[in-house]
């Protein structure tokens, strides 16, 4: 008789759960802010959330928790009304889904929603560093290869592919998400963000998925980290805002720092602090200073209803200040409008 020394599922969980160094799944928020100096001042900030999904993790089979709200029947009006005869069962014993994996929820984290033209490479076949890859392929261009893998691992394949195209390596660690989940079903996000760690947990990768929201296209830009504080700058070459030139120039301040918190039950859990600044400049000089500053905390049952409760419709408010800031600057401030892909020197701003 033959035993595999093939690990399962079930092994690799176990292996996840007792090691202390693999990053847990987490709920980062903070706040999202946008100055800009040039040709007219405009200066906003809003609180924002990101799901720190450890997609290498989940690609090993550490789940993601399902949440709901409190079980329907023991509402003290819905549980005693003629709506509790009415609704079905399963819901009046679980409640309302706010975050899944599994099933429709207020939140809902799908993983075809992310790094589309992407395509997940088969066992036998190697990573190319010079592999073609459109990043503005249709998300069906993912299934495929991707048909052959789950989808959680085949994210986790198509990040490291990537990381390999945008930075020119894999991370040797973790890889873990910033990522906008889907909203009452409604997926918007105007920039993703992707971690890349060694291991010993050092940071060493960054990409950026950016979306500009008008014309529905994604874009990465990728870097190298130098550890838990990195600045770098290179051109601008992704059309986002329609106010802004494609001439720029992009500096970009990342600082990611683990922290060490100790949850109520005396337990120690890694949490991360992030803050992501680009600063945006042109001939004219310093143009728009924007970014992110958001903390970690376990992705729990406890932290998603508290996050929720606070701003259950993210990705709507998301969008309707993004449209509201755009009227706000072309209509009341008169700042010029910038055709797509268009330089400074032709355009109505530099008139």
């Amino acid at each position: 008789m033959t035993v595999s020394t093939k690990p399962t599922n079930d092994m690799l969980r176990h292996e996840l759960d007792c090691d202390t160094t693999v990053l847990p799944h987490q709920l980062l928020e903070g706040t999202t802010w946008h100055s800009r100096l040039l040709p007219s001042v405009n200066k906003f900030v809003y609180p924002y959330r990101y799901w720190g999904i450890n997609i290498s993790a989940l690609a090993a089979g550490q789940a993601l928790p399902e949440v709901n709200t409190a079980a329907l029947s023991d509402h003290k009006v819905l549980g005693v009304s003629h709506l509790s005869k009415v609704l079905p069962k399963k819901l009046l014993a679980k409640g309302l889904p706010l975050f899944s994996a599994k099933t429709k929820a207020l939140q809902q984290f799908c993983p075809n929603d992310y790094l589309e033209g992407f395509n997940s490479l088969s066992n036998n076949e190697s990573l190319n560093d010079n592999e073609n890859i459109s990043d503005n392929e249709s998300i069906n261009s993912n299934e495929d290869i991707d048909n052959d893998l789950p989808s959680n691992q085949a994210l986790k394949q198509r990040l490291s592919q990537a990381f390999i195209k945008h930075a020119g390596s894999s991370p040797t660690g973790d890889m873990l998400g910033l990522l906008v989940c889907r909203n009452a079903g409604m997926y918007f996000s105007p920039v993703n963000f992707y971690l890349g760690f060694n291991e010993q947990q050092t940071p060493t990768h960054l990409l950026a998925e950016v979306s500009n929201t008008p014309w529905d296209k994604r874009h990465y830009y990728g870097f190298l980290l130098e550890g838990e504080e990195t600045e770098f700058c290179h051109d601008k070459d992704f059309h986002v805002s329609p106010f802004n030139p494609i001439d720029q120039l992009y500096r970009w301040q990342v600082t990611i720092k683990r922290t060490q918190q100790h949850t109520a039950d005396k337990q120690s859990s890694t949490g991360l602090q992030v803050r992501i600044a680009i600063d945006i400049s042109d001939e004219r000089g310093e143009v728009l200073k924007t970014g992110i500053k958001i903390s970690g905390v376990p992705l729990t049952e406890t932290t998603v209803r508290n996050s929720l409760r606070k701003n259950p419709l993210m990705n709507m408010t998301s969008l309707a200040r993004i449209y509201g800031q755009a009227f706000k600057l072309y209509a009341i401030k008169k700042v010029p409008y910038i055709n797509y892909d268009e330089k400074l020197a032709d355009s109505q701003q530099q008139k």
